[in-house]
């Protein structure tokens, strides 16, 4: 009786439960990974990893294409796991914490229904077997069940791996139920490792090192220890043929001046993809031209991004453009309130031309800090202040402070134009 229900469940999930698995766009689309998918897979389920895998990769480079088109579907297909996936910042709106526990809650009510639905078809009120019970005479329970008693039961009612996966899990370091949250995730790991089967697993990803790095270095942080990897970027000869054969066969620029405009781009694909899409649509060139034409656009699409941050920054108040640059050159060192940096950012403000002479005390700079965090140049979460852009630090520490432009009223200007 027992081999029947479990066939019977099997099969029901396999007719009956949605496909939850995100889909990867169309192939010419995407540079798919398999080997590192499946190499990462092998380590994320690995006992090296029990603690979970957190991984980072700078902005725009590919890591969350990466791990929703290669990741998933190969945890998927090689390992047969079911894959939790949120991304932090598409619900920006809403509390991490509450995001999270929100998206295991929901996926095993979707279990549970699937397991009633098989119940009622064989006028079952009640189901007991080893790892799995269901009483649909019984109603919800007033106390909600632990994230580590939901996430065992999802395993339990699914018979797979759950492998919860959390894009830009810093956010949860902005409100005090998102760090709790990941506390209890920690919590669930300890009590669900140790099993004769695998039951969890956590991805963590993130796009900003230093931000992430915290979650594991910190020994206040509730994965403390936990391994971290470093996301390798593309680049490599066969990423570049293959983004050649996107545009026609009249595009046909060398594989060594593709890498030098590839790295222009700060190794970001999609800003490649745009001045490659350019070079090409222009009138047939000669191979060394097509070269220089492709190098000239990677270096103006840099150079129209710089601009753009450059305009950002210099209509900042001056010391909120000090203390920015301080912070570009300190890196993970920055310690805004000792005597040293007052000395430092009262020496910036002093060679800015016509910048008045400004209170630099730990009072004021924390107001700066806030006003850039605002700005959205700055991010703090439950620790120290870091750039919101850390690529862009090298060209923080090159930009020439001045004071802000001085803009008038539309009246003002009127008047102006009468004389």
């Amino acid at each position: 009786m027992l081999q029947v229900v479990r066939k019977i469940l099997d099969r029901i999930r396999s007719s009956s439960e949605p496909d939850r698995r995100m889909r990867s766009r169309e192939p010419s689309e995407i540079f798919h990974r398999p080997h590192l998918a499946s190499r990462m897979a092998a380590d994320l389920l690995s006992r090296s990893h029990a603690s979970g895998m957190f991984l980072t990769g700078p902005r725009r480079t590919g890591k969350s294409t990466f791990v929703k088109n290669d990741l998933c579907p190969t945890l998927e297909r090689e390992h047969q796991a079911l894959i939790l996936y949120v991304d932090l910042w598409e619900r920006g709106d809403e509390d991490p914490g509450a995001v999270i526990v929100g998206l295991v809650r929901e996926a095993v009510k979707t279990q549970e229904r699937l397991v009633a639905k098989t119940m009622r078809r064989l006028s079952l009120s009640r189901l007991r077997i080893p790892g799995l019970e269901l009483d649909l005479t019984k109603t919800d329970e007033e106390r909600p069940p632990s994230l580590k008693q939901s996430l065992e039961r999802l395993s339990d009612l699914s018979r797979r791996t759950v492998v919860l996966i959390i894009d830009e899990a810093q956010q949860t370091q902005t409100t005090a139920y998102g760090r709790h949250v990941l506390y209890m995730l920690k919590s669930a790991r300890d009590q669900l490792n140790g099993r004769d089967r695998i039951l969890f697993r956590l991805l963590a990803t993130g796009s900003h090192k230093e931000k992430i790095e915290r979650l594991v270095s910190d020994k206040h942080q509730a994965f403390y220890c936990a391994p971290l990897e470093v996301m390798p970027t593309l680049g490599g000869e066969d990423f570049l043929a293959w983004e050649r054969t996107s545009h026609g066969p009249a595009f046909r620029p060398g594989l060594a001046a593709m890498a030098e405009a590839f790295d222009l781009c700060l190794r970001r694909p999609e800003v490649f993809r745009v001045c490659c899409r350019e070079t090409a649509a222009m009138a047939p060139l000669p191979g060394p031209a097509q070269e220089r034409a492709l190098l000239h656009a990677a270096q103006a699409a840099i150079e129209a991004e710089k601009h753009k941050l450059e305009v950002r920054v210099l209509l900042l108040d001056p010391l909120d453009q000090a203390v920015l640059r301080l912070m570009a050159e300190d890196g993970a060192r920055f310690s805004p309130f000792f005597p040293p940096a007052e000395r430092r950012l009262s020496a910036m403000l002093a060679a800015m031309p016509a910048a008045p002479v400004r209170d630099v005390s730990a009072t004021a700079v924390r107001a700066s800090l806030a006003r850039l965090c605002d700005a959205r140049l700055v991010w703090c979460g439950d620790g120290p202040h870091v750039l919101e852009e850390s690529q862009f630090a090298d060209w923080l520490v090159d930009l020439e402070l001045a004071m802000p432009p001085v803009v008038q009223s539309p009246a003002i200007q009127a008047f102006a134009a009468l004389r």
